[in-house]
C-alpha cells in the first residue's frame, strides 16, 4: 500500500517536474531565457554575521548558541522565475507564511511563474561536516534565465535514503549543542518533525537572483543562525543529575523552532557562474 507521505512527494514532485519539463517544450531550445541547461546544485551552511565557525552564533535574544551536531533532510528544491511576493512586506501574518496560499494558473505554481531548475530527491544534509564548503549535490536540468525564488521541502527520511536516513531516526532535523548566557549554560538536544500535509513541509518563496546557465552552482544556504529567534533557553528545566535538555513540542525553544524552519528567512540561496 502506498503511504500518504509517498503519495504527497510523489505528487509535488510530478507537479514541479511535469512545469519545468513543460517550460521547455514551450520554450524551445534557443536564445536566453528559454535554452535547456544542466547546472550544479549545492548545499552549504551559511556562516552567522561576524562568525568564522558553522553553527556558532549569537541569537536576538542574547544567547551564544553552539551546535555540536546537526542533520536534517531536505528536498526536493525547486527555483521559480517569479520574485518572492514576501520581499516587498517582511512582516506577514503567523498564517500567511505557515500555509500560504496555494495558486496555480497559466503554468504559475504557487505563484512562482515557471520552474526553471529543480533538484527532485531527497538528501540528509550534516550541518557541521564540510566548514562551511558548499556539499555538490550533483547536476540538474533547468532552463536559462534569472531565477528570482525558490522553495524546498522539509520531511521524515524515507526509506530510499537508506543508512544515511536511518541516522535520524524517522525525524526530519535533529540538533544539539549548547546555549550560553553570562553564567548560565544550557545543553540541549531537538528533534523536529515535518509530517504531511504538504503546506506543513514547504519553505515557500525565499529570495534569489540567480542567472541560470550551464555548468553553473546554485547553493541551497542553511542559516541555522535564523531558526533560533524569539528562543529562550531560560525557559528550559535542567534534567535531574544534569546532562542535555530534551527541547519537547511542550518547551518555547521547540515552538520557536518548529515556527522559523518554515519561514522563508531559514534558508538562503547563492549563484556561482561556471
Amino acid at each position: 500500500m502506498t503511504s500518504p507521505l509517498r503519495t504527497t512527494r510523489r505528487a509535488f514532485t510530478l507537479m514541479l517536474g511535469t512545469a519545468l519539463s513543460g517550460g521547455v517544450a514551450a520554450c524551445g531550445l534557443s536564445g536566453t531565457g528559454g535554452r535547456g541547461i544542466t547546472f550544479r546544485m549545492g548545499l552549504r551552511t551559511a556562516l552567522a554575521s561576524g562568525e568564522t565557525v558553522p553553527g556558532e552564533f549569537t541569537t536576538d535574544t542574547g544567547w551564544r548558541v553552539r551546535l555540536s551536531s546537526g542533520r536534517m533532510v531536505l528536498g526536493p528544491i525547486y527555483l521559480f522565475e517569479n520574485a518572492s511576493p514576501l520581499q516587498a512586506s517582511r512582516l506577514r501574518r503567523l498564517g500567511e507564511w505557515l500555509l500560504p496560499s496555494a495558486r496555480a494558473h497559466e503554468g504559475d505554481f504557487f505563484s512562482g511563474g515557471r520552474v526553471l531548475g529543480e533538484w527532485d530527491r531527497e538528501v540528509v544534509f550534516d550541518l557541521l561536516a564540510d566548514g562551511g564548503e558548499a556539499r555538490v549535490l550533483g547536476r540538474s536540468p533547468g532552463i536559462a534565465g534569472l531565477a528570482r525564488s525558490f522553495s524546498l521541502l522539509l520531511q521524515p527520511p524515507s526509506k530510499a535514503l537508506g543508512a544515511e536516513g536511518a541516522v535520524l531516526n524517522g525525524r526530519s532535523v535533529l540538533l544539539e549543542g549548547t546555549a550560553f548566557r553570562q553564567e548560565q549554560r544550557v545543553p540541549f538536544r531537538v528533534a523536529l518533525d515535518f509530517p504531511p500535509p504538504l503546506e506543513l513541509q514547504r519553505v515557500d518563496f525565499v529570495p534569489i537572483e540567480a542567472e541560470l546557465d550551464d555548468e553553473g552552482l546554485f547553493v541551497v544556504e542553511v542559516q541555522p543562525h535564523r531558526w533560533f529567534e524569539g528562543a529562550h533557553f531560560d525557559r528550559l528545566e535542567a534534567p535531574p543529575g544534569g546532562g542535555p535538555v530534551e527541547l519537547t513540542p511542550e518547551t518555547q525553544v521547540h515552538r520557536a523552532l518548529s515556527v522559523n524552519l518554515r519561514r522563508y528567512t531559514a534558508f538562503a540561496g547563492t549563484w556561482a557562474p561556471a
